[in-house]
């Protein structure tokens, strides 16, 4: 075969697969929206959405509950909430459900300029203790349904996120943009072609064919989970910082728990950006991400950890995790330590300087992310190590 119908064939081919894709993707967006039903009518500011059996409250996703990648204290809820009560949550793909299996780089490029158009006076949160400069970005691609308004949280208090289940859809995607759109990604310099990368994942075995003979295993987490800032503005979902947001920490699976402080009345919850499968790094710009027919959180207000929690931490079955958001990954990597030291202290009553040392020899630090402007660190530290009957309450789940 001459180069020039090989080029020929693989033009032909990549627009039968684009094709398919979309065909595929269609019907796939219809099955998602009919799965929604009782959610994709709902109203703007149905505060009283539950199930027939009045125990769980539903929040579907839609254009009138959900926003693109911005927090905005100003905006109103789209769910009201008690402290203690369990939500199912929809989330949609990015820029507002738009990326669907099929969507290129060109797509996604002229979508996120439109986002970015709309949203313009969008900027990164100043923040002295991550190092973030205020900076004008427009809104970001993720897409986020919230808030939901939680009576009873208070500033100051500490939201727990009890993540108790996640169901995704079948399709995820990965992209690391063109760099003469926005220059993104660890290595944008050395890989500056944009490409997208739809995968279909197989949600019986929870795994994806990354490639012929190549597999990789789904374990979904929200990319994005936090509460709105204390201070008025609209800010960027990019970095994460003191109200969560963009953590993209992989160890935030079904199972574990997020606490978040307070900065507003309502705390104003919001999730999104909804990853399939990620490693300790995100380096690319993205993980595998799409979106979620439902995430199950029960929200619970708690008065009792003011002392305890002033910064994002979080809770597996095995470890507790401290994190750490920086500009320098450093300084963030000084974060999660610092973190780690003042809870061995307040919790569980170590010396500091012996929990300096105990994080040397016990404490896994891992690599949340390199990709969203202030860089992660979290560290995890392990229930096992504290055999002790004294510190049998304290190695639950839920933080005592």
């Amino acid at each position: 075969m001459t180069k020039k119908k090989r080029e020929s064939k693989v033009t032909a081919d990549d627009d039968v697969d684009r094709r398919m894709f979309l065909k595929y993707g269609a019907a796939f967006s219809t099955a998602v929206a009919m799965s929604g039903l009782a959610f994709q009518n709902a109203g703007a500011v149905d505060l009283t959405r539950k199930d027939m059996t009045g125990k769980h409250k539903v929040l579907g996703c839609n254009p009138h509950t959900s926003t693109d990648g911005f927090w905005d204290n100003s905006t109103k809820p789209v769910l009201e909430v008690n402290s203690g009560d369990v939500v199912e949550i929809e989330t949609g793909t990015h820029l507002m459900g738009q990326m669907i299996p099929g969507a290129t780089i060109e797509d996604w490029m002229k979508w996120y300029k439109e986002a970015i158009d709309k949203r313009p006076e969008v900027y990164s949160f100043p923040d002295p203790l991550t190092g973030a400069k205020k900076t004008k970005r427009g809104a970001g691609h993720h897409h986020l349904t919230g808030p939901i308004y939680i009576n009873g949280a208070e500033p100051g208090d500490v939201l727990q996120v009890e993540i108790l289940d996640i169901v995704p859809t079948a399709y995820g995607f990965n992209l690391n943009p063109e760099t003469s759109f926005m220059k993104l990604g660890l290595l944008a310099d050395e890989y500056p072609k944009g490409k997208t990368r739809w995968y279909r994942v197989d949600l019986k075995n929870m795994k994806f064919e990354f490639a012929p003979g190549i597999e990789i295993p789904v374990r979904p987490f929200p990319g994005t989970i936090g509460v709105e800032l204390a201070e008025p503005g609209t800010w960027s979902n990019v970095p994460p910082g003191r109200h969560g947001g963009n953590l993209d920490n992989k160890d935030l699976v079904a199972g574990t728990v997020l606490y978040l402080p307070v900065w507003v009345k309502g705390a104003g919850f919001r999730t999104g950006d909804s990853h399939l499968a990620q490693g300790h790094g995100e380096v690319n710009l993205n993980a595998l991400e799409g979106a979620y027919r439902n995430i199950t959180v029960r929200l619970t207000a708690r008065k009792d950890l003011k002392e305890l929690v002033d910064w994002p931490m979080a809770s597996t079955p095995t470890h507790w995790i401290t994190m750490g958001f920086h500009t320098d990954l450093l300084e963030s990597t000084k974060m999660a330590t610092r973190k780690a030291i003042t809870f061995l202290n307040k919790y569980y009553g170590m010396d500091p300087l012996e929990a300096y040392a105990f994080c040397s020899m016990a404490v896994d630090l891992h690599v949340t992310q390199v990709v969203d402007y202030t860089l992660g660190i979290h560290a995890m530290i392990p229930k096992a190590c504290f055999v002790g009957d004294q510190y049998a309450k304290q190695k639950g789940l839920l933080l005592a």
